[in-house]
Protein backbone atom coordinates (compact mmCIF):
# COMPACT_ATOMS: atom_id res chain seq x y z
CA UNK A 1 0.00 0.00 0.00
CA UNK A 2 1.16 3.55 -0.81
CA UNK A 3 2.51 5.82 1.77
CA UNK A 4 1.71 9.62 2.36
CA UNK A 5 4.50 11.02 3.73
CA UNK A 6 3.34 14.81 5.44
CA UNK A 7 6.52 16.93 5.89
CA UNK A 8 5.29 18.59 9.16
CA UNK A 9 2.70 17.33 11.10
CA UNK A 10 0.48 20.73 12.40
CA UNK A 11 -1.75 19.57 15.52
CA UNK A 12 -4.95 21.94 14.37
CA UNK A 13 -4.71 19.99 10.73
CA UNK A 14 -7.01 17.26 9.46
CA UNK A 15 -5.41 14.66 7.28
CA UNK A 16 -8.01 12.47 7.51
CA UNK A 17 -8.84 13.24 3.76
CA UNK A 18 -4.89 12.26 2.99
CA UNK A 19 -5.77 8.24 3.97
CA UNK A 20 -7.51 7.52 1.08
CA UNK A 21 -4.12 7.62 -0.93
CA UNK A 22 -2.04 5.37 1.60
CA UNK A 23 -0.69 5.15 5.13
CA UNK A 24 0.29 8.33 6.70
CA UNK A 25 3.74 9.07 7.97
CA UNK A 26 4.37 12.20 9.46
CA UNK A 27 7.99 12.91 9.21
CA UNK A 28 8.31 15.44 12.17
CA UNK A 29 6.53 17.79 14.52
CA UNK A 30 8.76 20.07 16.05
CA UNK A 31 9.89 23.22 13.58
CA UNK A 32 13.66 24.36 12.85
CA UNK A 33 16.44 26.12 14.82
CA UNK A 34 17.51 29.78 13.15
CA UNK A 35 21.21 29.16 15.03
CA UNK A 36 23.93 28.77 13.15
CA UNK A 37 25.34 24.94 13.75
CA UNK A 38 22.33 24.03 15.39
CA UNK A 39 22.65 20.56 16.97
CA UNK A 40 18.63 20.48 16.68
CA UNK A 41 18.52 20.71 12.93
CA UNK A 42 21.31 18.14 12.54
CA UNK A 43 18.88 16.02 14.73
CA UNK A 44 15.83 17.09 12.84
CA UNK A 45 17.35 16.03 9.21
CA UNK A 46 18.55 12.60 10.87
CA UNK A 47 15.15 11.69 11.95
CA UNK A 48 13.60 12.97 9.10
CA UNK A 49 15.94 10.72 6.85
CA UNK A 50 15.38 7.60 8.83
CA UNK A 51 11.26 8.11 8.67
CA UNK A 52 11.36 8.96 5.16
CA UNK A 53 14.53 6.27 4.19
CA UNK A 54 11.52 3.83 2.52
CA UNK A 55 10.02 6.54 0.46
CA UNK A 56 9.23 4.96 -2.77
CA UNK A 57 8.53 7.93 -5.63
CA UNK A 58 6.65 5.64 -7.85
CA UNK A 59 3.96 4.60 -5.79
CA UNK A 60 4.09 7.09 -2.18
CA UNK A 61 2.61 10.36 -2.03
CA UNK A 62 4.50 13.83 -0.34
CA UNK A 63 1.90 15.82 1.21
CA UNK A 64 3.44 19.39 1.92
CA UNK A 65 2.54 20.52 5.36
CA UNK A 66 3.62 23.36 7.90
CA UNK A 67 6.79 25.00 7.55
CA UNK A 68 7.80 25.86 3.98
CA UNK A 69 11.93 25.32 5.32
CA UNK A 70 10.81 21.46 6.15
CA UNK A 71 8.89 20.59 3.11
CA UNK A 72 12.26 22.33 0.85
CA UNK A 73 13.96 19.54 3.38
CA UNK A 74 12.10 16.55 2.34
CA UNK A 75 12.36 17.63 -1.42
CA UNK A 76 15.86 17.79 -1.23
CA UNK A 77 16.19 14.29 0.29
CA UNK A 78 13.45 13.00 -2.01
CA UNK A 79 15.61 13.98 -5.14
CA UNK A 80 18.28 11.73 -4.10
CA UNK A 81 15.67 9.26 -5.07
CA UNK A 82 14.36 10.18 -7.95
CA UNK A 83 12.96 13.29 -10.57
CA UNK A 84 9.17 12.82 -10.70
CA UNK A 85 7.06 12.69 -7.33
CA UNK A 86 3.35 12.49 -6.08
CA UNK A 87 2.00 14.82 -4.14
CA UNK A 88 -1.31 15.71 -2.28
CA UNK A 89 -2.24 19.54 -2.82
CA UNK A 90 -4.89 21.02 -0.25
CA UNK A 91 -7.36 22.15 -2.18
CA UNK A 92 -9.45 24.63 0.60
CA UNK A 93 -12.63 24.53 -1.31
CA UNK A 94 -13.21 20.75 -1.90
CA UNK A 95 -11.42 20.53 2.05
CA UNK A 96 -9.64 17.59 0.55
CA UNK A 97 -6.33 16.46 -1.55
CA UNK A 98 -5.62 16.37 -4.94
CA UNK A 99 -3.32 14.07 -6.46
CA UNK A 100 -0.52 15.67 -8.52
CA UNK A 101 2.82 14.49 -10.18
CA UNK A 102 5.39 16.46 -11.31
CA UNK A 103 9.06 15.59 -12.69
CA UNK A 104 11.28 17.55 -11.87
CA UNK A 105 14.22 16.95 -14.01
CA UNK A 106 14.72 18.24 -17.35
CA UNK A 107 16.66 20.57 -19.72
CA UNK A 108 13.58 22.19 -21.94
CA UNK A 109 13.18 25.25 -19.73
CA UNK A 110 10.96 28.47 -19.92
CA UNK A 111 11.95 31.56 -19.06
Amino acid sequence: MPKVYVTQEVPTANYKTAEKYGDIVFLCTTEISQAAGSLHNVKLVNNIRERFKKFDPLIDYIAPSGSPVITCIVMAIAREKGSTFNFLKWNNREHDYAPVTINVEGDNYVY
